[in-house]
């Protein structure tokens, strides 16, 4: 019986390690398929023997004959050894495998081999390969390109190859999940043909190596359109489920707005709060990512908004990731406000009275506006009409804790914000089912800071000029990358940093914040830092966002180079946000020219993306980011085109018939469920 897309891989012929295939999620024969190679190997073109001397530590291709084979125990650690003697007529070289007594049963003297690995010398100067991959050859074999893939456990390389050459046989029965419109719509090949290619391909072209090859783009387009459909289909079915609720904006309204605003809006912040005020007045909820640098005034933006949603009997919640950002949060908005709407805030650090309080003015629905950090989060916390849902400085929340807040009312207006900026293409990737809007000008009179780069060697020099700025009333933030002295990275430490700044600023009112104090000791230190009484600020990267200390203004950064530059844009942020002419310094000896690239870029945008072509998305975001969808072969940097025509396809598809949409998403989500890790 032939095998089927949908077979049992213990079908498989000569299956052996069924078990080790279903224990990573691979139980079906299409599963095997989608388990791509992360490389290939060109076996076409073997090497003499006496020419390795030439190829040495490069993996190369012989074909030869085992002259002499057998198995032996090193004196050493006591390790079985199986060797093989190979002669190709021009030269011999010595074979070994370690722990692989089994060889002994598959390997002969007299048999011919194509073997494929790294010649080396070994510690008696003997060439020798060790390890190598074999398979046996015979005069009309030509070789072949040989796809690499990632290791499963108990599955040796070469019988994993083989069951997915045993696969590639249900190949053409395979089901293509996109119709043929869409096929079209998205300009890609069928699927069947898509998949043989990737795993048996004729040619190593540049297209095919550059992943551009028309097998790839079906499968980057296939994967980037299954994310937005999925993306777009949840959104519209939340929609659905929506009760009837119009938002209205009278002239009332309008001009309450006029009466708080402390200054003019820019273009960018007219432009942003139309957006917004569009989502809010339609019939479906608003799914909104508000990006803006540092100071753009996106706060005034959301403070608008939350008037909007308030004045229709509606309440608002403000989730902020720190207490010292809730506290800032909320003197602003009382400051703008003054008595005309009741705002309240949540922490942590709460008196039981003021809970009791804070809960029985949100279920009554008395308290109209709340700000707070992961307090507004609990079970207990509970809206009489929650309308409007902000987050701040979203990439500091996980998917389920924003869930959690979203889950307070049906379906809210959501409006999450961030002065990190993202570029288009991480963002569509990262929030396809938000739309975005971009405050990408800063308020008139925001005076730019000044960025320089300075080698080690200039410390005593830039150690003046701080001591100089400080005499003039000023305050510092010296950061260092880590918090205690490492072996392995040649970074000053925070703790020894703060031992020298003590010492060569012996006058001055110096305090340390990190990571690891707790909230408590935190916030206090910040408060510190604010109200002026302390000079200067010995820190980690936890100041990245923080609190508005408009009299800070020199930023000193130790080891410049360990920082991707928007962590770097972040920092400078903190700093130039008075009237005080303000300075970023960064002090590194080394990648000096990526360093003076960004001293020399002020829009956050430009310098994101850059960092994201730089570092990618994974290390653009931080190691414990985890929004970031993984793809096989879609780039979100590069191929950023193509998420975009992905994403207008989705929209369409949703747009024309929601069940046939959620039909075609449920059966793309469901038609491979695993990657290939990369080794």
């Amino acid at each position: 019986m032939p095998l089927a897309p949908n077979s049992s891989v213990r079908e498989i012929p000569n299956i052996g390690r069924a078990r080790a295939l279903e224990e990573i999620g691979i139980e079906r024969v299409e599963n095997l398929l989608w388990f791509f190679p992360y490389r290939y190997e060109d076996r076409r073109h073997p090497v003499r023997i006496d020419d390795l001397g030439h190829h040495l530590d490069q993996p190369v291709l012989l074909r030869g004959e085992v002259r002499t084979c057998g198995a032996k125990v090193s004196p050493v650690k006591r390790m079985r050894i199986f060797e093989a003697m190979l002669e190709d007529g021009s030269g011999a070289v010595m074979l070994v495998w370690f722990n692989q007594p089994y060889l002994a049963d598959q390997i002969h003297r007299g048999d011919k081999l194509a073997v494929y690995g790294v010649p080396r010398l070994s510690h008696y100067r003997r060439l020798q390969i060790e390890s190598p991959d074999w398979e046996a050859w015979n005069e009309e074999d030509e070789g072949a390109i040989v796809p690499i893939y990632s290791k499963i456990p108990n599955i040796a390389p070469r019988a994993l190859r083989q069951m997915i050459a045993n696969a590639c046989e249900a190949l053409p029965m395979i089901d293509d999940p996109l119709p043929p419109a869409m096929r079209a719509k998205l300009g890609v090949i069928d699927l069947a043909p898509a998949l043989h290619e990737i795993h048996r391909p004729q040619e190593l072209t540049p297209e095919f190596l550059r992943q551009r090859s028309p097998a790839h783009l079906r499968i980057i387009l296939q994967e980037f359109f299954t994310f937005q459909l999925a993306l777009r289909v949840r959104r519209a079915s939340q929609e659905v489920k929506r009760k009837s609720r119009r938002i209205r904006v009278d002239d009332a309204m309008r001009a309450e707005v006029r009466r708080i605003l402390p200054f003019k809006l820019t273009a960018a912040q007219r432009r942003v709060v139309k957006e917004i005020v569009d989502d809010l007045t339609s019939e479906t909820p608003m799914y909104r990512l508000l990006q803006g640098d540092v100071g753009s005034g996106k706060t005034i933006v959301a403070l608008i908004a939350a008037i909007i949603a308030i004045r229709n009997g509606h309440q608002v919640a403000l989730l902020a990731p720190t207490e010292i950002l809730v506290e800032q949060h909320y003197q602003r908005i009382r400051q703008l406000l003054g008595d005309s709407i009741v705002v309240a805030k949540a922490t942590g650090s709460m008196s039981a009275g003021e809970r009791r309080t804070l809960l029985g003015g949100l279920r009554e629905g008395f308290i109209k506006l709340v700000v707070g950090t992961h307090a507004l989060l609990e079970e207990r916390v509970v809206f009489k009409s929650l309308g409007l849902a902000i987050v701040d400085e979203q990439h500091r929340f996980g998917v389920e804790q924003r869930q959690r807040l979203f889950a307070k009312a049906d379906t809210p207006d959501i409006l999450v914000m961030t002065a990190t900026p993202i570029p288009r293409s991480l963002a569509l990737a990262m929030y396809g089912d938000l739309e975005l809007s971009v405050i990408d000008e800063l308020p008139p009179g925001r005076i730019a800071v000044k960025t320089a780069v300075r080698a080690s060697k200039d410390l005593d020099r830039v150690y003046q000029f701080i001591d100089d700025e400080l005499d003039r009333g000023a305050q510092a933030y010296v950061v260092f990358p880590i918090i205690e002295e490492s072996e392995k990275l040649n970074v000053k430490a925070l703790t020894m940093g703060y031992e020298a700044m003590t010492q060569r600023f012996a006058k001055r009112r110096i305090a340390m914040l990190h990571g690891r104090m707790s909230a408590a000791e935190k916030e206090e230190t910040m408060a510190l830092f604010k109200s002026g009484e302390l000079d200067m600020l010995v820190s980690t990267t936890v100041i990245e966002v923080g609190i508005d200390v408009p009299n800070a203004s020199i930023m000193l950064i130790v080891d410049a180079d360990r920082f991707g530059l928007s962590q770097l844009h972040q920092l400078r942020g903190r700093v130039g946000r008075g009237a005080r002419k303000s300075y970023c310094i960064l002090v590194s000896d080394a990648e000096k020219e990526r360093l003076e690239l960004f001293a020399k870029t002020v829009s956050g945008f430009d310098v994101a993306e850059r960092d994201l072509e730089l570092r990618g998305p994974g290390e653009f975001l931080g190691t414990k980011q985890s929004g970031v969808p993984r793809f096989r072969f879609g780039n979100i940097v590069r191929d950023h085109a193509l998420m975009e025509k992905a994403r207008d396809a989705a929209i369409e598809t949703v747009n024309r018939d929601l069940a046939e949409a959620d039909a075609l998403a449920r059966g793309l989500v469901g038609m491979a469920v695993v990657a290939a890790e990369r080794d």
